[in-house]
């Protein structure tokens, strides 16, 4: 992950991206498939896991600058996953 972060930081200014969504061996491996967001904007690095039946909550409302990487990385669980928010 850190190769990607670092790629993202020595892009040229309009091949920057804010975020993104990785499948790797965790979510390939366990039963609930849990996709890893990485934050290359705000704190490049920081990750949190979300699951399949929330992807599509966490990615429309980052990518219309409703919620940021934070709101969702802040909210999730004592393991690193968003499973949505407390009353979803």
């Amino acid at each position: 992950m850190h190769a990607l972060v670092q790629a993202d930081a020595d892009a040229d200014d309009d091949d920057k991206l804010t975020y993104l969504f990785l499948a790797d061996s965790t979510t390939m491996a366990d039963d609930e498939h849990p996709l890893l967001a990485v934050d290359l904007y705000d704190e490049p690095g920081r990750t949190f896991r979300v699951p399949p039946r929330w992807y599509a909550e966490v990615s429309a409302n980052m990518s219309i600058a409703n919620m940021d990487f934070a709101d969702f990385a802040d909210a999730a669980d004592e393991s690193g996953t968003f499973r949505g928010f407390e009353g979803d």
